[in-house]
């Protein structure tokens, strides 16, 4: 009998995730299937409560769920107890639910991969404090950067980020940067490492959230927008001399990461990135 996994959303047409764990599972030769389910947040833990009643191995969530199922779990690991999120459900053999949050690790991990970089000892700079900004920043603290600096257009969002942080990771300074293009230009130049957590680049008119003179060569950019091979701020930081990574890697390592939680086993990262390539492909 086939092991089922799957994936809550809201909505969930549009992910991906079950075109890269499908590939793994071919490529492992593992009878399993992985379904996406469209759950409104009202029916979260039936959605669960079902799921575990049918013998799932495991769930991921995505938006709105992530902070949502915390008070269902049973047990949080470190990640997803510091960040209030789970994105990885594992049903456990005496019934219980135990929740990982598996963002901060495949981010850090495609960094280093094809970055060839890690936030250790760097001036890491956040661009957007919402539900994977926070994520990425407190990820980036606890993995040893010197400084995360904070930017976004509300800034007690901001605000909040670096007090998770120092309370986190006291060794790590914060530095909030006001909503003005002239600081948030001064403040992305003395960066070493760019991470950019918006929203922009899903949607072809998007423009670049800084200017070309905001970046320099040397630098880092990482954009956790996947759906262009190319967003509007990759391409501004590119033609200043960045080097410029967008955010498939880290949806195939976060997912990997799932995969090792609920199976015990080393899932195959090359064809899920191989699977993921040519989707993208066909879409553009």
């Amino acid at each position: 009998m086939a092991e089922r996994f799957g994936l809550f959303g809201h909505p969930v047409r549009h992910s991906l995730s079950p075109v890269i764990h499908q590939a793994s599972f071919r490529a492992l030769g593992l009878d399993a299937t992985y379904e996406c389910f469209d759950v409104p947040p009202e029916s979260l833990g039936d959605a669960l409560e079902m799921c575990r009643v049918e013998g799932f191995k495991g769930i991921n969530l995505t938006v709105p769920h992530k902070v949502a199922a915390v008070p269902f779990m049973n047990r949080l690991d470190r990640y997803a107890e510091l960040f209030g999120a789970v994105n990885t459900v594992r049903f456990e053999p005496d019934g219980s639910m135990s929740g990982f949050n598996t963002d901060g690790i495949g981010f850090c991990r495609d960094l280093e991969i094809v970055g060839g970089v890690t936030p250790a000892t760097r001036r890491v700079l956040i661009l957007g404090c919402g539900g994977a900004g926070r994520a990425l920043a407190i990820s980036c603290a606890m993995h040893g950067a010197e400084e995360v600096i904070l930017l976004n257009r509300t800034e007690e969002k901001a605000e909040a980020v670096a007090r998770e942080i120092s309370a986190a990771c006291p060794e790590c300074r914060t530095r909030v940067v006001p909503f003005s293009a002239e600081e948030w230009i001064d403040a992305a130049q003395q960066a070493d490492i760019i991470v950019q957590c918006t929203t922009t680049g899903l949607n072809p008119e998007d423009v670049s959230v800084l200017p070309a003179e905001a970046f320099h060569k040397g630098q880092v950019f990482y954009d956790i927008v996947y759906v262009l091979p190319v967003t509007p701020t990759m391409a501004a930081a590119a033609s200043a001399g960045c080097k410029v990574i967008n955010g498939a890697g880290m949806l195939v390592r976060q997912g990997a990461e799932s995969f090792r939680i609920w199976t015990g086993r080393e899932p195959d990262e090359n064809a899920m990135l191989e699977a993921l390539r040519q989707i993208l492909e066909k879409r553009r």
